[in-house]
């Protein structure tokens, strides 16, 4: 699995994308946190190990908390809690939950990229169907910090550097230019 921070980034950049306004805009900032923070949220299913429950069932690592159905749940949720933030970012309820569920359905689909061997449960609860890419270039992240010391952190923070920081940087700088053009053509 990628990194939080990776899933973060990623949910950011989607949801970011879809924002008008500068970054520098009221509101936008912590909306923009708010759905990173979002798209993190499917990894606290790890607790699950604690409670002894196996990787591969659908309630474990990737199942259910993975699911486009647990996505459309917490959008839902979240839209409900963090009204203020959303509304201070200039947002309607609707939009707010459709792009609090593409961050939140951004995670499975990195996770789906990555090289581990059980892929998300998209369609729980009515298929515990693990989908998993046929390219898959992200580095499984180490559970554990022992084994971020070592070739295959290094592979970690490569890999996702390489196919998610790079590509979320670029879209950045993209989304910038593209404001700074409109805002010219304004002038």
């Amino acid at each position: 699995m990628p990194t939080v921070v990776t899933h973060a980034l990623a949910g950011a950049t989607l949801v970011g994308l879809a924002c008008r306004k500068p970054l520098s805009a009221p509101g936008v900032l912590p909306w923009l946190a708010l759905c990173g923070a979002a798209a993190m949220l499917p990894d606290l299913d790890v607790v699950t190990f604690k409670l002894g429950i196996p990787y591969a069932s659908p309630w474990g690592h990737r199942g259910f908390s993975h699911s486009l159905a647990a996505a459309a749940l917490l959008a839902g949720l979240l839209a409900w809690l963090c009204r203020p933030v959303w509304q201070r970012a200039g947002l309607t309820a609707a939009p707010a939950a459709a792009l609090l569920f593409l961050a939140v359905a951004s995670h499975p689909m990195l996770d789906m990229i990555c090289d581990a061997s059980f892929g998300p449960a998209l369609f729980m609860p009515w298929s515990e169907h693990r989908y998993l890419s046929g390219w898959r270039p992200i580095e499984g992240s180490p559970i554990g910090l022992k084994r971020w010391f070592g070739a295959k952190g290094w592979r970690v923070v490569h890999t996702e550097f390489l196919y998610v920081w790079l590509p979320c940087l670029a879209l950045w700088a993209s989304r910038c230019l593209w404001l700074r053009r409109s805002a010219g053509a304004r002038a």
